[in-house]
């Protein structure tokens, strides 16, 4: 089972982000939600090559405009 470690960071300081395993891979535009808060993805980086089943990412996040 392929994990991905994902640190969050929400680029307007509205929220103080997050470090979460995912068993699906994040996609940019798509949403996460955080503590019940809704935010959009904005950019996927790659930290480290990924190591066996394990893949290291950050995301910058915005919150979803109502």
């Amino acid at each position: 089972m392929i994990v991905y470690k994902v640190s969050i960071v929400v680029a307007d300081g509205s929220h103080p982000g997050a470090i979460l395993n995912l068993d699906t891979k994040p996609v940019v535009g798509n949403t996460i939600e955080l503590n019940g808060n809704q935010f959009v993805i904005q950019e996927i980086i790659e930290l480290t090559p990924s190591r066996g089943n394990f893949h290291y990412l950050h995301l910058t996040c915005l919150p979803v405009q109502t």
